[in-house]
């Protein structure tokens, strides 16, 4: 019993709330979805300005605002994803909606030569939306043999002990009659060991919202400085199913675990910025994001059921409310826009992120070894981005490609994105209309068992990886509607 109360001591952030390590870098993460302007040239906005997604980049590019405007940005996004794992047939899924990039107001007070820009509206920072579906045939094992691993690794024999150490995972199974143990201290279960179906279909909604008062000082046109205090929401849920289905005596049985997680909340940041020009050619930018502190509170619940020999059962887990603080790590932006008269520009965005910064807090519960894992799993990386815009009359056509290095290191594939983006504008006296379009691909690789126990590693012949790739396509509008 101390075992396992020891163990539950640093397994218990992980498997309590079914949050996991990933959990809290995809909360942490900033994808930016921006004005179709921003979007369509990689969101390489940093020394660029003018546009109010930049504000979430650089709160200095808010002060080449001219005149006082209004923004809209609507989007679609199509999201496929393609999963396959030893040998099986390759699963497939896809998800549309419809999402807010950004709203907001812009207005412009002229002092002398010096001219104060301020800003109030809302960005949206990351898109978590996604539905992938894993379909495989295991010849090996099961994902109660993982299960097995860990009640004998932490020395657990009876029901009573196994509620305590897993009221949630593992006892569940054994209500439904899938874990059994025997008098002589064994383990038995109905669901055979390999020659089995395995399914796995997660579907998720939500992204981050971030809510901005924002303001830019003009001096005489060579140098901004910016600064934003923003409110960043934090509103996502996620199903998951995870099936198994075998045969005996030719009849077809299964077994089934349902989990529903879902987080809310508010946080808080800041960010500074400077734009320069050295040259008339030249623009440079330099931006620093303070972490987000946030408040989260999550529900979360799980179902198992089982159809078996013996009959069907049903399990629920009540649901559970927790609430507990999440830091983000902070991040530091350099940029560049060479300038090509009235008639063009490139621009170039370099940002640094240390997802190693990432931490949870708790009053009643110590995440010293969860942010451990976090800091040992997690590394510092790159993200960079490039645009370009060409004008022509009323017309403006663009085009970028940003890429964000994966959290596991700049030069780790497991995360990382890729997207090319094109589009075009037209303004026509006050009304500016702006076109992207945007192709995102990550890739993906997991374990199977390792979404629900650290011990699928003693699992003998245990070679369930799992390999993703997700393609998103997003087609984004923008008006804006300038003041006088």
């Amino acid at each position: 019993m101390k075992k396992i109360f020891l163990t539950l001591l640093v397994l218990v952030p992980f498997f309590v709330k079914g949050q996991s390590i990933y959990d809290a870098y995809n909360l942490s993460a900033s994808y930016y979805q921006g004005t179709a302007k921003s979007m369509a040239m990689g969101n390489a906005m940093g020394a660029v300005g003018q546009d109010f997604s930049s504000i979430s980049i650089n709160p200095a590019g808010l002060g080449l605002f001219r005149k006082p405007t209004f923004t809209f940005t609507p989007s679609i996004n199509t999201i496929f994803t393609n999963s396959y794992a030893n040998g099986g047939k390759p699963g497939f899924d896809s998800k549309a909606n419809l999402s807010i990039n950004n709203i907001g107001y812009v207005g412009v007070n002229k002092s002398g030569d010096n001219t104060v820009t301020w800003a109030i509206g809302m960005n949206r920072t990351n898109n978590l939306n996604s539905k992938t579906f894993f379909d495989g045939y295991n010849y090996n094992n099961s994902l109660i043999d993982a299960y097995f691993a860990e009640i004998i690794a932490n020395d657990i024999y009876d029901e009573k002990e196994l509620e305590y150490y897993s009221p949630t995972y593992i006892y569940p199974l054994w209500q439904t009659y899938l874990i059994n143990f025997e008098q002589d201290g064994t383990l038995s279960t109905p669901v055979p060991a390999g020659n089995l179906r395995q399914l796995r279909d997660v579907n998720s909604w939500g992204g981050t919202n971030e809510w901005t008062a924002s303001s830019s000082i003009n001096f005489n046109d060579k140098l901004f400085f910016g600064v934003s205090i923003n409110l960043p929401y934090i509103s996502s849920k996620r199903v998951s199913d995870y099936t198994e289905t075998f045969k005996h005596e030719s009849e077809e049985y299964f077994w089934s675990q349902e989990e529903i997680l879902a987080t809310t909340g508010w946080g808080f940041n800041s960010k500074l910025g400077l734009i320069a020009y050295p040259c008339r050619w030249l623009r440079v930018g330099a931006a620093f994001h303070t972490p987000s502190v946030y408040n989260l509170t999550d529900s979360w619940r799980t179902k198992t059921t089982s159809t078996l020999d013996s009959g069907s059962f049903e399990y629920v887990v009540p649901t559970s409310y927790f609430s507990y603080s999440l830091v983000t790590p902070w991040r530091a932006n350099a940029s560049a826009a060479f300038i090509f008269g009235n008639f063009g520009m490139i621009t170039a965005d370099f940002e640094y992120v240390d997802y190693r910064k990432i931490k949870l807090s708790d009053s009643e519960f110590d995440y010293s070894e969860y942010n451990k894992s976090i800091s040992n799993t997690f590394k510092p990386t790159m993200n960079f981005r490039l645009g370009t815009e060409w004008r022509y009359q009323n017309y403006c056509f663009r085009g970028g490609y940003s890429f964000y290095g994966s959290p596991y290191g700049i030069t780790k594939l497991d995360y990382m994105r890729d997207a090319i983006s094109c589009g075009f504008g037209y303004t026509h006296h006050f009304l500016t209309i702006d076109f992207a379009y945007v192709y995102m691909l990550q890739n993906h690789n997991y374990n199977l068992y390792s979404q629900y126990t650290n011990y699928y590693d003693q699992v003998v012949e245990n070679n369930i990886e799992v390999y993703e790739t997700t393609k998103l396509h997003s087609i984004v509008v923008t008006l804006r509607l300038k003041l006088y």
